[in-house]
C-alpha cells in the first residue's frame, strides 16, 4: 500500500524523543488490562543490484494504532496497549539519526509494515514479526546516487592531504563484513600508523543534483574500528569547503550509522557539487584500523 510521504516526514519533524516515548493514560472504556504487542526486531531485505546489501541498524518501532501514534519503543519491546478488539497497526522502523540516541527518528526510506485488521486482546501478549524494505521506484522517488559495496574495487580515493587510501580485503576476510546471502565478500580497510598518521578518502563522484530544501538525504556507513573517524562534505563554492559533520567512535564489532546530510547541503545552495570524505588520525594512538562496507547515499528526489 503506497503511503503519504509527507505524513510521514511531518511526524519526524515534529516528535522528539521526549515525546517520542510516551504512552496513554487511559484504558478505552472499561478496559481494566491492557492488550500487549512484542517486538523484537525488523526483518530488512533488499533488491541487493540496486539497493544493495541488506544491512541496517533499526533500533526502534514506532507504532501506530488506527492512524494514532501510541509512541516510539526501543527493540525488543513488549508494548501495552490501551485498547481491544479489531485495529489496524502500522509499524515504522526507527534510527538513530547520526547515532545520537537523542535524535531518534523513522527511516523515510524504509517502508512501514501494515495490518489492516488485527485482534487485541485483554492480558494477551502477540509477538509480530515485521518485514520492511527500501521504498520501491514505483512506490517513491527514492534515488541511491552511491552505492559502494568493495565487490568491485572502489569508488573512494585518497584526498591530497592524506598519507594513504582505501584497499580492499582479502576475499572472505575474518575481518570483513559479511551477508547471509552470500552477496558480500570484500570490505575497504584502511591502516596508519608509524609515518602514516592520517587519512582522508573521499567520493570519487561529484553530487551536483542533491536536494536541497532541507530534505533527508542519508549517507550510510558500515564500519569496525579501533580508533575514532569524522565523517564531512566537500563543497565546491569559490574553492573547496571542507564540512565536518560528525564524529564516530571506534567499534570493536560492525556497527552502522545514518549521517543526515540535508541540513548542512541546504546550507550551501551556492555549491557547484559536494563530495563526501572520511577521515582519521592516530589521536595518541600508535596504529589505528578501520574497515568500512555498504556506503550509500540516498534521498528522494
Amino acid at each position: 500500500m503506497k503511503r503519504n510521504h509527507s505524513f510521514l516526514v511531518f511526524f519526524m519533524m515534529t516528535f522528539v524523543v521526549m515525546t517520542a516515548f510516551m504512552s496513554c493514560n487511559k484504558f478505552e472504556g472499561d478496559q481494566e488490562i491492557p492488550a500487549y504487542i512484542h517486538v523484537d526486531t525488523f526483518m530488512f531485505t533488499t533488491d541487493y543490484a540496486f539497493e544493495g546489501a541488506a544491512s541496517h541498524k533499526i533500533t526502534d518501532v514506532w507504532l501506530y494504532i488506527d492512524g494514532n501514534l501510541q509512541g516510539c519503543y526501543e527493540m525488543p519491546a513488549t508494548i501495552p496497549v490501551l485498547k481491544r478488539g479489531e485495529h489496524s497497526l502500522m509499524l515504522i522502523p526507527g534510527i538513530k539519526l547520526n547515532g545520537n540516541s537523542s535524535t531518534r527518528t523513522i527511516n523515510p526510506f524504509y517502508k512501514p509494515y501494515e495490518i489492516e485488521s488485527f485482534n487485541l486482546e485483554e492480558g494477551v501478549i502477540d509477538t509480530i514479526l515485521p518485514t520492511t524494505r527500501y521504498y520501491s521506484k514505483e512506490e517513491s522517488t527514492i534515488e541511491f546516487a552511491f552505492i559502494e559495496d568493495f565487490e568491485r574495487g572502489t569508488n573512494l580515493e585518497k584526498t591530497d592531504v592524506s598519507d594513504t587510501t582505501v584497499i580492499l580485503t582479502d576475499r572472505d576476510a575474518p575481518d570483513a563484513w559479511q551477508d547471509a546471502e552470500g552477496n558480500s565478500h570484500h570490505s575497504g580497510y584502511v591502516w596508519i600508523g608509524d609515518t602514516i598518521d592520517f587519512f582522508c578518502i573521499k567520493s570519487a563522484e561529484e553530487f551536483s543534483n542533491l536536494p536541497n530544501q532541507g530534505d533527508y538525504i542519508f549517507l550510510e556507513i558500515d564500519y569496525k574500528c579501533t580508533n575514532i573517524f569524522k565523517v564531512g562534505l566537500l563543497a565546491r563554492t569559490g574553492g573547496i569547503e571542507q564540512i565536518d559533520l560528525i564524529y564516530v567512535n571506534p567499534s570493536p564489532k560492525w556497527n552502522k550509522i545514518y549521517v543526515n546530510l540535508g541540513p548542512n547541503i541546504t546550507d550551501y545552495q551556492e555549491a557547484q557539487y559536494f563530495e563526501f570524505f572520511i577521515a582519521g588520525n592516530l589521536d595518541g594512538a600508535t596504529e589505528a584500523e578501520y574497515y568500512f562496507d555498504n556506503i550509500k547515499l540516498v534521498y528522494r528526489d
